[in-house]
Protein backbone atom coordinates (compact mmCIF):
# COMPACT_ATOMS: atom_id res chain seq x y z
CA UNK A 1 0.00 0.00 0.00
CA UNK A 2 1.28 3.44 -1.07
CA UNK A 3 1.26 6.50 1.47
CA UNK A 4 1.25 10.13 1.74
CA UNK A 5 4.68 11.78 3.42
CA UNK A 6 2.64 12.18 6.35
CA UNK A 7 2.27 8.05 6.65
CA UNK A 8 -1.44 8.20 5.77
CA UNK A 9 -3.10 5.53 3.09
CA UNK A 10 -3.10 7.26 0.02
CA UNK A 11 -5.92 5.88 -3.09
CA UNK A 12 -4.17 3.45 -5.07
CA UNK A 13 -5.76 0.71 -7.23
CA UNK A 14 -7.24 -2.23 -5.38
CA UNK A 15 -6.88 -0.64 -1.85
CA UNK A 16 -8.53 -2.83 0.85
CA UNK A 17 -8.17 -1.64 4.27
CA UNK A 18 -9.40 -2.66 7.38
CA UNK A 19 -13.61 -3.45 7.06
CA UNK A 20 -14.61 -1.76 9.97
CA UNK A 21 -13.01 0.75 13.18
CA UNK A 22 -10.87 -0.97 16.14
CA UNK A 23 -13.34 -0.97 18.83
CA UNK A 24 -13.65 0.53 22.36
CA UNK A 25 -11.34 -1.27 24.39
CA UNK A 26 -8.40 -1.35 21.91
CA UNK A 27 -8.72 2.32 20.92
CA UNK A 28 -8.41 3.19 24.29
CA UNK A 29 -5.39 0.68 25.07
CA UNK A 30 -3.37 2.39 22.43
CA UNK A 31 -4.54 5.46 23.92
CA UNK A 32 -3.30 4.62 27.72
CA UNK A 33 0.14 3.52 25.93
CA UNK A 34 0.41 6.45 24.47
CA UNK A 35 -0.46 8.96 27.35
CA UNK A 36 2.32 6.84 29.90
CA UNK A 37 4.70 7.03 27.05
CA UNK A 38 4.47 11.07 26.82
CA UNK A 39 3.45 11.76 30.10
CA UNK A 40 6.77 13.74 31.12
CA UNK A 41 5.65 15.57 27.95
CA UNK A 42 2.36 16.62 28.80
CA UNK A 43 3.44 17.38 32.39
CA UNK A 44 5.75 20.69 30.54
CA UNK A 45 2.49 21.33 28.25
CA UNK A 46 0.63 21.98 31.32
CA UNK A 47 3.11 23.84 32.88
CA UNK A 48 3.53 26.28 30.20
CA UNK A 49 -0.26 26.21 29.27
CA UNK A 50 -2.13 26.73 32.68
CA UNK A 51 0.32 29.09 34.45
CA UNK A 52 -0.15 31.70 32.22
CA UNK A 53 -3.92 31.15 31.84
CA UNK A 54 -4.19 31.18 35.74
CA UNK A 55 -2.33 34.54 36.43
CA UNK A 56 -3.96 36.28 33.77
CA UNK A 57 -7.17 34.88 34.83
CA UNK A 58 -5.87 36.40 38.86
CA UNK A 59 -5.04 39.53 37.29
CA UNK A 60 -8.45 40.10 35.64
CA UNK A 61 -10.23 39.41 38.44
CA UNK A 62 -7.94 41.23 40.72
CA UNK A 63 -8.84 44.60 38.41
CA UNK A 64 -13.13 43.94 38.40
CA UNK A 65 -12.76 43.56 42.25
CA UNK A 66 -10.02 46.69 42.86
CA UNK A 67 -11.73 49.17 40.43
CA UNK A 68 -15.04 51.05 41.82
CA UNK A 69 -16.27 51.32 38.06
CA UNK A 70 -16.34 47.96 36.05
CA UNK A 71 -17.27 49.52 33.73
CA UNK A 72 -14.71 52.13 32.76
CA UNK A 73 -13.24 51.73 29.16
CA UNK A 74 -9.59 51.49 30.81
CA UNK A 75 -10.84 48.84 33.05
CA UNK A 76 -12.78 47.03 30.09
CA UNK A 77 -10.23 47.13 27.86
CA UNK A 78 -7.32 45.17 30.19
CA UNK A 79 -9.93 43.19 31.26
CA UNK A 80 -10.77 42.53 27.18
CA UNK A 81 -7.29 42.40 26.91
CA UNK A 82 -6.34 39.50 29.50
CA UNK A 83 -9.06 37.44 28.17
CA UNK A 84 -7.71 38.04 25.27
CA UNK A 85 -4.35 36.70 26.01
CA UNK A 86 -5.84 33.83 28.23
CA UNK A 87 -7.65 32.36 25.07
CA UNK A 88 -4.06 32.49 22.56
CA UNK A 89 -2.61 30.78 25.74
CA UNK A 90 -5.12 28.19 25.85
CA UNK A 91 -5.34 27.39 21.87
CA UNK A 92 -1.62 26.99 22.33
CA UNK A 93 -1.68 24.63 24.75
CA UNK A 94 -4.13 22.59 22.49
CA UNK A 95 -2.16 23.17 19.65
CA UNK A 96 0.17 21.50 21.70
CA UNK A 97 -1.42 18.67 22.74
CA UNK A 98 -2.13 17.84 19.32
CA UNK A 99 1.23 17.68 18.23
CA UNK A 100 2.57 15.86 21.11
CA UNK A 101 -0.09 13.15 20.34
CA UNK A 102 0.15 13.17 16.33
CA UNK A 103 3.90 12.85 16.60
CA UNK A 104 5.05 11.12 19.31
CA UNK A 105 8.94 11.14 18.85
CA UNK A 106 8.72 15.02 18.83
CA UNK A 107 10.79 16.36 21.34
CA UNK A 108 9.26 19.03 23.68
CA UNK A 109 11.34 22.19 21.99
CA UNK A 110 10.33 21.11 18.50
CA UNK A 111 6.63 20.44 19.46
CA UNK A 112 6.59 23.73 21.15
CA UNK A 113 8.57 25.60 18.47
CA UNK A 114 5.87 23.71 16.04
CA UNK A 115 2.92 25.17 18.22
CA UNK A 116 3.55 28.29 18.29
CA UNK A 117 4.18 28.36 14.33
CA UNK A 118 0.65 26.70 14.05
CA UNK A 119 -1.11 29.09 16.32
CA UNK A 120 -2.99 31.08 13.54
CA UNK A 121 -4.08 28.49 11.64
CA UNK A 122 -4.89 26.75 15.04
CA UNK A 123 -6.94 29.79 15.95
CA UNK A 124 -8.84 29.97 12.43
CA UNK A 125 -9.90 26.50 12.40
CA UNK A 126 -10.90 26.88 16.32
CA UNK A 127 -13.03 29.70 15.03
CA UNK A 128 -14.61 28.20 12.15
CA UNK A 129 -15.29 25.49 14.26
CA UNK A 130 -16.97 27.15 16.68
CA UNK A 131 -19.35 28.89 14.26
CA UNK A 132 -20.45 25.87 12.47
CA UNK A 133 -21.46 23.83 15.44
CA UNK A 134 -22.87 26.98 16.77
CA UNK A 135 -25.31 27.17 13.86
CA UNK A 136 -25.94 23.78 14.12
CA UNK A 137 -27.57 23.41 17.35
CA UNK A 138 -29.20 26.68 16.76
CA UNK A 139 -31.11 24.19 14.36
CA UNK A 140 -31.64 22.13 17.73
CA UNK A 141 -29.58 19.19 19.28
CA UNK A 142 -29.32 16.69 17.06
CA UNK A 143 -27.93 18.77 14.18
CA UNK A 144 -25.41 20.56 16.39
CA UNK A 145 -24.38 16.92 17.27
CA UNK A 146 -24.12 15.55 14.29
CA UNK A 147 -21.71 18.45 13.28
CA UNK A 148 -19.75 18.28 16.56
CA UNK A 149 -18.89 14.66 14.98
CA UNK A 150 -18.44 15.30 11.76
CA UNK A 151 -15.63 17.77 12.40
CA UNK A 152 -14.06 16.05 15.55
CA UNK A 153 -10.81 15.30 13.62
CA UNK A 154 -10.25 18.55 11.78
CA UNK A 155 -7.03 19.31 14.34
CA UNK A 156 -5.35 16.04 13.94
CA UNK A 157 -6.06 16.38 10.02
CA UNK A 158 -4.39 20.31 10.39
CA UNK A 159 -1.04 18.35 12.31
CA UNK A 160 -1.33 15.36 10.52
CA UNK A 161 -2.12 16.23 6.88
CA UNK A 162 -1.37 19.97 6.88
CA UNK A 163 -5.00 21.09 5.68
CA UNK A 164 -6.22 24.61 7.03
CA UNK A 165 -9.61 26.11 7.82
CA UNK A 166 -12.77 24.81 5.78
CA UNK A 167 -10.48 21.93 4.33
CA UNK A 168 -9.59 20.50 7.71
CA UNK A 169 -13.44 20.47 8.38
CA UNK A 170 -14.90 19.21 5.06
CA UNK A 171 -11.63 16.15 4.67
CA UNK A 172 -12.31 15.45 8.63
CA UNK A 173 -16.63 15.55 7.57
CA UNK A 174 -15.58 12.91 4.49
CA UNK A 175 -13.64 10.76 6.58
CA UNK A 176 -16.77 10.26 8.83
CA UNK A 177 -19.16 9.91 6.14
CA UNK A 178 -20.74 6.83 5.74
CA UNK A 179 -19.47 5.68 9.63
CA UNK A 180 -21.48 8.42 11.79
CA UNK A 181 -22.66 5.93 14.09
CA UNK A 182 -19.99 3.91 14.67
CA UNK A 183 -17.61 7.00 15.21
CA UNK A 184 -20.25 8.66 17.42
CA UNK A 185 -20.68 5.55 19.64
CA UNK A 186 -17.02 5.16 20.21
CA UNK A 187 -16.62 8.90 20.94
CA UNK A 188 -19.56 8.70 23.19
CA UNK A 189 -18.60 5.77 24.88
CA UNK A 190 -15.53 7.75 26.39
CA UNK A 191 -16.15 11.71 26.40
CA UNK A 192 -19.72 11.23 27.83
CA UNK A 193 -18.60 9.90 31.03
CA UNK A 194 -15.58 12.13 31.19
CA UNK A 195 -17.90 14.83 30.97
CA UNK A 196 -19.93 13.63 33.91
CA UNK A 197 -17.07 13.45 35.56
CA UNK A 198 -16.07 16.72 35.68
CA UNK A 199 -18.82 17.77 37.54
CA UNK A 200 -18.49 15.76 40.40
CA UNK A 201 -17.75 18.27 43.20
CA UNK A 202 -13.92 19.03 44.39
CA UNK A 203 -12.03 16.64 42.30
CA UNK A 204 -13.99 16.07 39.19
CA UNK A 205 -12.46 19.47 37.27
CA UNK A 206 -8.98 18.43 37.78
CA UNK A 207 -9.48 14.66 37.16
CA UNK A 208 -11.08 16.20 34.04
CA UNK A 209 -7.98 18.39 33.34
CA UNK A 210 -5.48 15.61 33.99
CA UNK A 211 -6.72 12.87 31.80
CA UNK A 212 -7.74 15.70 28.84
CA UNK A 213 -4.55 14.48 26.46
CA UNK A 214 -6.07 10.56 26.78
CA UNK A 215 -9.42 11.23 25.31
CA UNK A 216 -7.56 13.69 22.92
CA UNK A 217 -5.72 10.49 22.47
CA UNK A 218 -8.39 8.72 21.96
CA UNK A 219 -9.81 10.42 19.61
CA UNK A 220 -6.55 10.32 17.79
CA UNK A 221 -6.71 6.60 17.46
CA UNK A 222 -10.09 7.03 15.96
CA UNK A 223 -9.11 9.22 13.36
CA UNK A 224 -5.96 6.99 12.56
CA UNK A 225 -8.86 4.25 12.17
CA UNK A 226 -10.73 6.08 9.53
CA UNK A 227 -8.12 6.92 7.85
CA UNK A 228 -6.50 3.28 7.46
CA UNK A 229 -10.26 1.74 6.38
CA UNK A 230 -10.60 4.67 3.60
CA UNK A 231 -7.76 5.62 2.64
CA UNK A 232 -7.33 8.90 1.60
CA UNK A 233 -10.24 11.15 0.99
CA UNK A 234 -11.37 13.25 -1.81
CA UNK A 235 -10.07 16.84 -2.32
CA UNK A 236 -13.42 19.38 -1.37
CA UNK A 237 -14.62 21.17 -3.80
CA UNK A 238 -15.00 24.97 -4.15
CA UNK A 239 -18.88 24.39 -4.17
CA UNK A 240 -18.42 22.65 -0.97
CA UNK A 241 -16.39 25.51 0.75
CA UNK A 242 -18.95 28.38 -0.09
CA UNK A 243 -21.75 26.37 1.40
CA UNK A 244 -20.11 25.51 4.48
CA UNK A 245 -18.60 29.40 4.58
CA UNK A 246 -22.60 30.70 4.27
CA UNK A 247 -23.07 28.03 7.85
CA UNK A 248 -20.26 29.60 9.31
CA UNK A 249 -21.19 33.06 8.65
CA UNK A 250 -24.69 32.21 10.61
CA UNK A 251 -23.09 31.50 13.28
CA UNK A 252 -21.19 34.75 13.94
CA UNK A 253 -24.31 35.88 13.22
CA UNK A 254 -26.25 34.12 16.07
CA UNK A 255 -23.04 34.50 18.17
CA UNK A 256 -22.89 38.28 17.60
CA UNK A 257 -26.45 38.89 18.12
CA UNK A 258 -26.24 36.68 21.58
CA UNK A 259 -23.47 39.11 22.60
CA UNK A 260 -24.86 42.23 21.56
CA UNK A 261 -28.32 41.32 23.22
CA UNK A 262 -26.73 40.27 26.46
CA UNK A 263 -24.54 43.19 26.79
CA UNK A 264 -27.72 45.49 26.28
CA UNK A 265 -29.79 43.75 29.13
CA UNK A 266 -26.98 42.79 31.68
CA UNK A 267 -25.98 46.07 33.42
CA UNK A 268 -22.74 44.96 34.99
CA UNK A 269 -22.60 48.59 37.06
CA UNK A 270 -25.76 47.54 38.55
CA UNK A 271 -24.62 43.88 39.40
CA UNK A 272 -21.50 45.63 41.13
CA UNK A 273 -23.81 48.20 42.70
CA UNK A 274 -25.59 44.89 43.96
CA UNK A 275 -23.13 43.05 45.27
CA UNK A 276 -21.45 45.78 47.07
CA UNK A 277 -24.78 46.81 48.49
CA UNK A 278 -25.41 43.15 49.61
CA UNK A 279 -21.98 43.07 51.28
CA UNK A 280 -22.61 46.28 53.26
CA UNK A 281 -26.04 44.80 54.20
CA UNK A 282 -24.39 41.69 55.55
CA UNK A 283 -21.41 43.83 57.57
CA UNK A 284 -21.26 43.65 61.06
CA UNK A 285 -22.76 46.32 62.86
CA UNK A 286 -21.92 47.75 66.14
CA UNK A 287 -24.28 47.07 69.01
CA UNK A 288 -25.92 49.60 70.38
CA UNK A 289 -27.43 47.50 73.25
CA UNK A 290 -24.55 46.98 74.78
CA UNK A 291 -22.88 50.82 73.97
CA UNK A 292 -22.07 52.71 77.50
CA UNK A 293 -24.75 55.01 78.74
CA UNK A 294 -23.14 58.69 78.14
CA UNK A 295 -22.35 60.10 81.65
CA UNK A 296 -24.77 61.93 83.97
CA UNK A 297 -24.95 65.60 83.55
CA UNK A 298 -24.29 67.29 86.97
CA UNK A 299 -26.99 68.89 88.23
CA UNK A 300 -26.03 72.67 88.49
CA UNK A 301 -25.03 73.15 84.58
CA UNK A 302 -28.29 72.73 84.08
CA UNK A 303 -29.08 76.00 85.55
CA UNK A 304 -26.22 77.38 83.54
CA UNK A 305 -28.00 76.70 80.38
Amino acid sequence: MEENKEGLPSPVDGFNGPRKLPGIGVLFGRSWDLYRKRLQVFSLIYLFYLTPVMLISALCYSIWKTFPHPLNPLVAAWIAVGVLMAVLVSLWGQAAFVYAISEPELAAKALFQKSTQSLRKFTWLYLLFMALTIAGFVLLIVPGMILVVWFSFSFFILAREGRTGMNALIESREYVRGHWWPVFSRLFAVWAPAYAVSYVPGIGPLVSLLFMPLLMAYTYNLYEGLAAMKGAVREPTEGQRKRWAVLAVIGVIVTVSAAAYTASHFDLRSVWLEETGQKAATAPRPDTNNSPAPPPVPPGSLRSI
